[in-house]
């Protein structure tokens, strides 16, 4: 091999080795890079999970210091201050600022916060209560017997206006046949008078600063026994019961006012459960109600009071014992004075079983003075028993007894007798069948009423007699 030869060897051999030292190790550089950064986030991740670790054990410190100290902030809860200055950090900064905003509102829980309603809150809770009622009778000299319709179709409105106020408006449009208690066949006339009325509509304030005590203003039945605060598609007969109509009306005694209820602290009683009514009200009652019959002109409004006491027996029988005391102006004459005291009894049974095997007993009682004129009173009294046994999941026997006095002629008096049953279809829809036999200072009359009742819409709790439905 000659020099030259040699040489060009020695060239490409020496450039290859250069190449070949360029571009073998190319990929190594690229390799670590990556090896780098994915270590970096692993460093990173870690870091961070510690961090959320260490915060959320940081939050649950403060909720339970929180919890057994609502109002102090104690001074371990403030962060140490490092003196080397620290990377800014979002996460931890937005954490520390909710962290206080919650600790200043707690501080600040005396105040109410301000009603923040959604637009679909605006709507009131709404029900429509419908009640067909009618009667076959061997009495035909009465318009009132014989007679079918829809008595009543109630609208019931409820919604919170406040965090501590609830209002409630009851407007019931009525088809009336008057039907008095003592029926005199020469003032019948057989008119069917259709109506709306405001048969309640008030403010029930439940917190306004004393504890235990809540409020009604407005208008509403009067805490008068047991039987007038029911509304008409509740009553557990399909007729009002005799007693109340004879003292309170032939629905119930409804007046504007205020009234206040106040639930006496158990320990201030022996542990029982007493509850107390006063009532101010105008005193006008309306045009059909006995007692308390005016314009509201005199001067002297109407007192109502009444006591409850609730206990039970044993786990399974509780009973209720309340007296009522009412106070207020005959009529339009300042000089005429009524007034009313009553005594209820309700007695109940539910059946440790679940088998449906329930009782409802109650008893009231009303005694009136009532000034018919300036130089003579009526002293007239009455009262009804009720029992009622409960079959099934849908159905209920019972019986109601009345006897009175007439509140404005205490030498008349009424008794009857009336058996019935209630098959439930649902919540929603009743049907009642009763039969009933009425005798005394009034035309004896043997009748059979048939009765519907329906609900659709947020109807209202169901009353007390059928609450073991």
């Amino acid at each position: 091999m000659n020099k030259v030869s040699v040489v060009a060897t020695t060239l490409m051999l020496g450039a290859a080795g250069i190449v070949s030292a360029q571009s073998a190790p190319a990929t190594k550089p690229a390799d670590s890079r990556i090896e780098r950064l994915e270590q970096r986030m692993n460093e990173m991740e870690k870091r961070h999970e510690a961090e959320l670790k260490a915060r959320d054990a940081e939050i649950e410190q403060l909720k339970s210091q929180l919890n057994s100290k609502p109002t102090v902030v104690p001074s371990t809860m403030t962060p140490p201050v490092s003196s080397q200055p620290a990377a800014p950090d979002t996460g931890t900064a937005d954490i520390d600022k909710s962290t206080q905003d919650m600790l200043q509102d707690i501080e600040k829980r005396e105040a109410p916060p301000p009603v923040v309603r959604l637009p679909a809150s605006f709507n009131p809770d709404f029900a429509v209560i419908g009640d067909f009622a009618g009667n076959t009778s061997d009495y035909n000299r009465n318009p009132a017997r014989n007679h079918f319709d829809l008595r009543e179709v109630e609208l019931d409105l409820r919604a919170a206006v406040d965090p501590r106020a609830e209002a409630v408006v009851i407007l019931p449009i009525d088809r009336d046949v008057a039907d008095p208690l003592f029926f005199n066949p020469k003032s019948a006339d057989g008119h069917v008078d259709t109506s709306i009325d405001i048969e309640e509509a008030y403010l029930h304030i439940h917190d306004f600063g004393v504890p235990n005590l809540t409020a009604n203003v407005g208008r509403f039945h009067l805490h008068f026994g047991r039987w007038n605060l029911l509304h008409l598609h509740a009553w557990p007969t399909v007729d009002n019961a005799f007693t109340v109509q004879n003292f309170l009306g032939p629905e119930s005694l409804v007046d504007s006012g205020v009234s206040f209820d106040y639930l006496v602290p158990p320990q201030y009683v022996g542990g029982e459960a007493i509850e107390a009514f006063a009532e101010i009200i105008t005193g006008m009652g309306s045009s059909d109600d006995p007692v308390l019959n005016n314009d509201g002109f005199v001067n002297t409004p109407g007192i109502n009071t009444h006591l409850l006491w609730n206990h039970d027996l044993t786990p399974n029988w509780n009973f209720e014992l309340g007296g009522s005391f009412l106070y207020g102006h005959h009529n339009d004459a300042a000089n005429e004075y009524a007034n009313l005291s009553g005594v209820d009894f309700t007695l109940m049974h539910t059946d440790p079983l679940g088998r449906y095997n329930n009782q409802v007993f109650q008893f009231e009682g009303i005694y009136g003075n009532t000034d018919t004129s300036v130089h003579h009173t009526q002293h007239s009294f009455g009262g009804f028993l009720l029992a009622q046994q409960q079959l099934n999941a849908d159905w209920y026997a019972g019986a109601r007894l009345d006897w009175t006095k007439n509140a404005l002629n205490e030498h008349q008096e009424v008794w009857d007798v009336a058996p019935y049953v209630t098959w439930y279809w649902s919540e929603f829809l009743r049907f009642r069948l009763e039969y009933q036999h009425k005798q005394g200072h009034t035309p004896t009359e043997n009748n059979v009423w048939f009765q519907v009742d329906f609900v659709f819409g947020a109807h209202p709790p169901h009353p007390y007699w059928s609450s073991l439905h």
